[in-house]
């Protein structure tokens, strides 16, 4: 089988695909009149060159459609060509990237000349900002971003494919059940993983899983985040909470309602189902191994023991908590880094996870690169400093997620009524 991937970044949409062929010349001659719909001729030293910076405008939209129209029943993934280019504003700028893979910080840059020009600022002011932010980070990890857009992860053919958390070891071994990389409790429709065997999907979806979306149930209700069979109450021992267009929380009985309220109002909701604070740490770092690209699971085999419950872990590292609107999202989104170096003193793996207004910074424990726990201020300290992105955020809380009991939750919650001017 023969494989080109193409690539369109804008800032209204980024698309990119596959296009496959058991025949060798049906791709050769579509990467050849592909590349030519941005190609211009250099008369005077006799090159036809590939432009990948251009703008959506009247002109590339005819040849797009042209060649979309030649190629389209042989090749079924163009279609989505078209329609990207009818979602990009009139002469949007774009750049094409033909079969190329770049790094994450190589990504952040194009998105960033492309806000340049938009904004009619200076591309070098936009790269300072980058700097100030992120410093040496992109060149200490890989960084990888799944979320908002649908995305397989792993093997397509079932035949060859190792369950990442069994390695097959379940017997008989099937992949029937669509796996979410991310619980689809919590409103993943996005992001599939194609190497869970449907028994350790089943597993997880009854141990450790739930605890997660328990503890994100204010969240998910509050911001209307449709989960498996769409909206859900938050129905906990002493209320219960629904989203039908607006927030409307029920007590019980009069004993669980607050006296006449005054500002700001207190509110504390008692939890029915009782967590394990240790799940919540294994379901997120379950998250970061469904996302990440295969080649890097062996260096989690401890990991994922201890997900497993085949190991007990007594103390794990602190995970960094913050409420924030500036990453607000609906569809979860999980960020991956995973150290390039053999600099010990940074964790190998690090999770960065978006669910609605609430981030999770998060070490993944045990890996084979890992020489220290991070559990000492000065270990941890030393991790937090080299994320400049996140030290520079105000607000964070550090939470010990180590235990490993059953227990209800408390929710204290303050009211205060918003001012009219």
């Amino acid at each position: 089988m023969y494989k080109y991937t193409i690539t369109f970044l804008a800032l209204t949409d980024t698309i990119s695909f596959d296009v496959n062929s058991p025949k060798k010349e049906t791709i050769e001659e579509f990467v050849q009149k592909l590349l030519l719909l941005f190609a211009r001729v250099d008369t005077e030293n006799e090159k036809v060159i590939v432009e990948s910076f251009q703008q959506n405008n009247p002109e590339n939209r005819k040849k797009i459609d042209e060649f979309v129209d030649e190629f389209k029943e042989q090749l079924p993934p163009i279609n989505a060509v078209s329609a990207y280019f009818r979602k990009l504003k009139e002469n949007e700028h774009f750049f094409f990237l033909p079969n190329l893979k770049f790094e994450q910080k190589e990504n952040y840059k194009l998105y960033d000349y492309l806000r340049a020009i938009d904004d009619g600022v200076d591309f070098k002011e936009y790269e300072e900002q980058f700097e100030e932010l992120f410093g040496n980070l992109f060149d200490k990890y890989h960084v990888k971003a799944v979320g908002p857009k649908r995305v397989l992860i792993g093997e397509k053919d079932k035949e060859k494919r190792v369950c990442r958390f069994c390695n097959n070891s379940n017997e008989p071994i099937s992949f029937t059940n669509e796996a979410h990389a991310i619980s689809e409790g919590l409103g993943n429709k996005t992001v599939i993983l194609l190497e869970e065997c449907d028994r350790c999907n089943d597993q997880f979806s009854k141990t450790i899983e739930p605890d997660i979306v328990q503890y994100l149930s204010l969240f998910r209700t509050f911001f209307d985040v449709k989960g498996k069979g769409g909206s859900k109450k938050f129905k906990g021992e002493n209320f219960e909470l629904q989203n039908e267009g607006n927030v409307e929380l029920k007590f019980y009985s009069i004993d669980d309602r607050p006296e006449e309220p005054s500002m700001p109002y207190k509110v504390k909701l008692e939890t029915k189902e009782p967590i394990s604070l240790q799940n919540i740490y294994k379901s997120l770092c379950k998250f970061f191994l469904s996302v990440i690209d295969t080649e890097y699971v062996e260096e989690f085999s401890e990991t994922i023991n201890w997900i497993n419950g085949d190991i007990e872990v007594s103390q794990l590292p602190k995970i960094g908590e913050l409420i924030s609107y500036h990453g607000f999202t609906k569809q979860p989104k999980l960020v991956t880094y995973i150290r390039k170096n053999q600099d010990t003193n940074l964790p190998f793996a690090v999770g960065e996870f978006y669910f609605t207004c609430k981030i999770f910074v998060f070490i993944l424990p045990l890996t084979k690169k890992d020489d220290k726990d991070f559990l000492s201020d000065t270990e941890y300290q030393k991790f937090w400093e080299t994320f400049q992105h996140f030290k520079k955020t105000e607000g964070w809380a550090f939470m010990d997620f180590s235990s490993d009991k059953k227990r209800k939750l408390t929710l204290n919650l303050n009211f205060q009524k918003e001012k009219k001017e």
